[in-house]
């Protein structure tokens, strides 16, 4: 005889988990945070970098909390709002989310094509890369969830690997400058480091709603369940903070004056070594582990992109989704960055002075959604007690 919880799973499509959720919340505050950004910070805030990305973190971070509010409600599809504003909020993401696919695109295929091809044309790696994002945007959120849950262990792996087998080569006095009191340069670095947040936005697509009120057999109370929410999103936004600041100085440390013109400097500084003759690099683990994070946070921008799509559409999600949009977003990205994105110059412009300004208005539009979220819990809430 099958258990209530098979029962439960056999008449109901199961849906994302809440620890699914944190991990797929702590791929898109990471993944992208550690490629051509922290140049981009050290150029324009200094020694400031480390509290730009700070700020930018925890802002992110906030955007999560209130994501996760709505993805509660079930997502912005379940919200009680007149049509006109909930359309005009897809259009908005549906926008948003393209635009970030085009720019991480390039910026990952341009690594790959520089870096690991040597020289090779950047287009075919982005058609390539946009292929594979979309066979497994097809299984949606809940297939990259369980992708995470998998290599979560090579993300401690790789970690543990590069901090006891290698050795930073690094000057303690170049992270002090960050505690000098002159903050020039902070706010254009917070300002312009925008470009690279605001994709903590996708969880406002996930449906977490009804996951306390649903009959689990013997499994934990809800009120204990709620307990190990809290601690599983703690630890999840703790190690994002802590994962991004730290980073952030060692980085400082190890390059000084020269990390505004160090790309991709992640992977440049696991190989940067004092005793990479005796032990080896620790760069090609690294560059597996972000090549795995880089393309699962693609894949969570298309899902969340054929969402908008079809809200804006007024089109329902079926088990069998069609590849027609994911085709179209992809298309539409690898165009868009072959045509405007081709030299390094044009994508930081693009960057820093179209992104970020959409991305500043997608976290807004995110958080102000939350809020609206939050309110309406409430008031469930206290229909329920009365």
């Amino acid at each position: 005889m099958k258990s209530d919880v098979s029962a439960v799973q056999l008449r109901n499509q199961r849906k994302v988990s809440f620890s699914e959720c944190a991990l797929l919340a702590m791929i898109l505050v990471v993944a992208t945070k550690f490629c051509t950004l922290p140049s981009m910070l050290a150029g324009v805030a200094g020694s400031k970098a480390v509290w730009a990305a700070a700020i930018l973190t925890a802002i992110e971070g906030t955007t999560v909390f209130f994501c996760f509010k709505t993805a509660k409600q079930g997502g912005i599809t379940a919200l009680p709002l007149p049509t006109a504003v909930k359309r005009g909020a897809y259009a908005l993401f549906a926008v948003f989310f393209a635009l970030k696919l085009a720019v991480y695109l390039r910026e990952t295929a341009t690594y790959y094509a520089l870096s690991l091809f040597e020289n090779a044309p950047v287009l075919p790696i982005t058609v390539l890369l946009a292929i594979a994002c979309i066979l497994l945007a097809r299984k949606g959120f809940m297939a990259v969830g369980r992708m995470m849950e998998i290599f979560m262990w090579l993300v401690v792996f790789v970690f543990l690997f590069v901090v006891i087998f290698t050795r930073t080569q690094g000057d303690l006095f170049n992270a002090l400058a960050m505690f000098n009191p002159d903050v020039k340069g902070l706010g254009k670095g917070v300002f312009q480091g925008f470009a690279w947040f605001g994709d903590g936005t996708v969880i406002a697509f996930v449906d977490l709603s009804g996951q306390d009120d649903a009959p689990m057999g013997d499994l934990p109370a809800i009120k204990d369940r709620k307990k190990a929410k809290r601690r599983i999103a703690f630890a999840a936004a703790l190690f994002c903070f802590a994962t991004v600041v730290v980073f952030y100085a060692v980085f400082t440390a190890v390059y000084g004056d020269a990390a505004k013109m160090t790309d991709y400097a992640f992977i440049k500084l696991s190989a940067f070594k004092a005793n990479t003759d005796e032990l080896g690099s620790a760069d090609w683990p690294v560059i597996i582990l972000w090549s795995i994070l880089t393309t699962l946070h693609l894949t969570l921008l298309f899902i969340a992109g054929r969402e908008s799509l079809y809200g804006v559409t007024n089109k329902q999600t079926t088990e069998n989704p069609s590849s027609l949009p994911f085709v179209f977003l992809g298309a539409a990205a690898a165009i868009f960055s072959a045509l405007l994105l081709d030299e390094e110059g044009d994508y930081q412009s693009f960057m820093t002075k179209v992104t970020s300004i959409l991305s500043l208005v997608a976290t807004v539009v995110a958080m102000g959604l939350g809020v609206y979220a939050l309110v309406k819990d409430k008031e469930a809430q206290s229909e329920k007690q009365n």
